[in-house]
């Protein structure tokens, strides 16, 4: 009896899930359709003799979709004018619209071929993940975004409240890398506080501290003095 009950639930299963997949499928082919019809309207400017302001803005106004969404929607639907495979594939209803959004981020004709397999065999997290980690190789490569991001460093400081010494800082991950190690190599040589010998905190390590602490703002006339609570930013001046 219990058998027969099984078997008849696992066979509404599969007909529902059947259905459910069946279903998806529709709904795919049609966002492919309004993605279309996106994208001509865009190219013919139709939100522009509308009086509105971008595309995205006529969909938020009309078609009731946030404006992050929107934007994201126009992205993909002009991208999907350049990549004939992949439109194909998501006209069918064979790709759903979140893998079809992850691959229009680093999909062009040289790789079409090679997404449309990871999404055929993979999940949309899948297709997701492998376009987060193709285009962060992407940026650690382009030696623009590097300038930037050594043109962007900071050094930020102020006094605390109760007299500590409180360091921000941006750095390229070399350079922060070295003055992490400058910092490590400063505490154990003046506090003697390395990492190897910290243990359980006791009455005599709390004293240390202390005395530490006083002598660290000692040290303090080296840095410009500042009353609590301000912050000065120091830009870079190194090579």
């Amino acid at each position: 009896m219990a058998k027969l009950y099984y078997s008849a639930a696992s066979s509404s299963a599969e007909r529902l899930g059947a259905e459910i997949t069946e279903l998806c499928s529709y709904i795919y082919a049609a966002e492919h359709r309004l993605l279309t019809l996106v994208r001509e309207f865009d190219e013919q400017k139709g939100w522009e003799c509308l009086g509105f302001h971008t595309c995205a803005h006529w969909l938020n106004f009309k078609c009731g979709i946030d404006m992050n969404t929107a934007r994201e929607r126009v992205r993909v639907a002009n991208a999907l004018g350049k990549l004939p495979k992949i439109d194909a594939r998501f006209a069918t209803g064979a790709l759903s619209y979140s893998k079809v959004r992850a691959m229009t981020r680093i999909a062009d004709e040289s790789n079409e071929d090679y997404l449309l397999m990871i999404a055929k065999h993979g999940t949309a997290y899948h297709v997701e993940k492998l376009v987060s980690k193709y285009r962060r190789v992407e940026r650690l490569r382009d030696a623009e975004a590097a300038c930037t991001v050594y043109d962007n460093r900071q050094l930020d400081y102020h006094y605390d409240c109760d007299g500590c010494l409180v360091i921000k800082g941006r750095f390229p991950a070399e350079q922060g890398a070295l003055i992490v190690k400058a910092l490590e190599m400063a505490m154990e040589k003046d506090f003697g506080t390395s990492r190897a010998s910290r243990g359980a905190p006791t009455n005599q390590s709390r004293l240390e501290r202390r005395s530490n602490k006083t002598a660290f703002s000692n040290m303090a006339p080296t840095f410009p003095r500042k009353r609590p609570g301000e912050s000065r930013v120091i830009a870079p001046c190194w090579a």
